[in-house]
């Protein structure tokens, strides 16, 4: 089961890993990983990128998004929050990499219902998104990553994968419109393991 969004709830805190990445974070080429947004850039980002299995997950769940990282948690909590609004729309593919060639990957982004909750809708085979939406990603992978360094951090999704099989991918991502209020917000792109509800 997934949860599509608690940012809300502070994850409680973690004891220090041990193995945190030695790369740069905007270096990683496996999940998860982060990327800064050059504002100077409009065109498509292409990002190939490995999956690896979760010891406990074979096919874990992925999602494609930003994080807003900073040292205030209610600054990062409303600037999130004005992201949301803003409207920032996306056209977001995944493809499966292998021998043979890619093949597109079937994504869902959440759609909040009044009155009837969250529902998981399949994107369009253009991939357009119309907004982004909060989401959280799995703590100990980021931690073990190296990529938890700020005080606070709010994270936001554009699409996701319930269940992904481990391999190489490609990420093809175009933000549509209002790209600027990312880069103002000095956002950074994000693909992240989704954090599972307990």
């Amino acid at each position: 089961m997934l949860l599509v969004s608690c940012n809300g709830q502070p994850q409680p805190p973690q004891p220090a890993s041990k193995s945190t990445a030695t790369e740069p974070s905007d270096m990683r080429t496996a999940v998860p990983l982060v990327r800064r947004l050059d504002p100077a850039d409009t065109g498509p980002l292409e990002l190939d990128f490995d999956v690896p299995a979760l010891p406990d997950d074979d096919s874990p769940p992925l999602f494609i998004g930003v994080r807003i990282a900073g040292n205030d948690p209610s600054v990062t909590a409303e600037v999130a929050r004005r992201l949301v609004d803003a409207g920032v729309s996306a056209r977001v593919q995944l493809f499966h990499l292998d021998h043979v060639g890619q093949t597109q990957v079937t994504l869902l982004r959440s759609d909040m219902t009044p009155g009837s909750g969250t529902e998981l809708i399949e994107l369009p085979a253009d991939g357009l998104v119309p907004g982004l939406m909060p989401f959280d990603s799995d703590f100990n992978t980021m931690q073990a990553a190296g990529l938890l360094v700020e005080e606070s951090y709010r994270e936001l999704a554009f699409a996701l994968v319930p269940n992904l099989p481990a391999g190489r991918y490609r990420l093809v991502l175009v933000v549509s419109e209002n790209r600027n209020a990312l880069t103002d917000a000095h956002a950074e792109l994000l693909v992240a393991y989704t954090r599972k509800a307990k």
